[in-house]
């Protein structure tokens, strides 16, 4: 019985001083609830300074970086700040190079907002996209700027557009402006 009692004592002895530490402790969840009930929430995952590779056929086909990434499960979204992507070819050329001050990727549609000094460049296409807010249709393959949104278009040859409704479709590698245009249009005959 004694040797009980002692076993009793030595692990009461030994939570003596946890109990001493919690109880001069004091949780307090107030300001997390008031987070959780504001109507932004609190993300599920937050990144600073990240960095982020693709690999396929064992190649890099994708390098992402951003400032802070924030995924938002619930929204299947990925909230991406001062981003900058580099899409690499076949050959680990740069293909497609792009960046912008905001992403917001809906991660089940792989569609995405894309706003602030928003600038694309195509090394195949031997020119960039410069606009402040584009939307990139994922299923279509089409970058879409809102209505009334100044898109301008630069290509190596000297040529340079800038006008409203401007899409992009990457399918049929055609560039349409449903407003206004003006600039410069270089052709070459071969």
């Amino acid at each position: 019985m004694k040797r009980r009692h002692r076993t009793r004592v030595f692990f009461s002895l030994r939570a003596l001083p946890l109990a001493f530490l919690l109880t001069g402790c004091s949780i307090d969840y107030q300001g997390a609830t008031v987070e959780e009930q504001s109507p932004a929430g609190i993300p599920d995952t937050v990144a600073v300074g990240l960095l982020h590779r693709v690999h396929k056929d064992g190649r890099l086909s994708l390098e992402l970086e951003a400032a802070r990434a924030e995924t938002w499960n619930a929204k299947n979204q990925t909230i991406l700040t001062d981003a900058h992507f580099v899409e690499f070819d076949d050959k680990g050329g740069k293909a497609t190079e792009g960046e912008a001050r905001t992403v917001i990727f809906h991660s089940d549609t792989e569609n995405a907002e894309i706003t602030g000094a928003v600038h694309v460049h195509s090394a195949a296409e031997k020119g960039d996209v410069r606009a402040d807010t584009l939307n990139w249709e994922n299923k279509a393959r089409r970058l879409i700027a809102p209505a009334a949104e100044l898109v301008t278009i630069r290509k190596e040859d000297g040529s340079s557009l800038t006008g409203t409704g401007f899409t992009g479709d990457f399918k049929k590698r055609q560039v349409t402006f449903a407003g206004p245009v003006q600039g410069t249009y270089v052709w070459e005959e071969k």
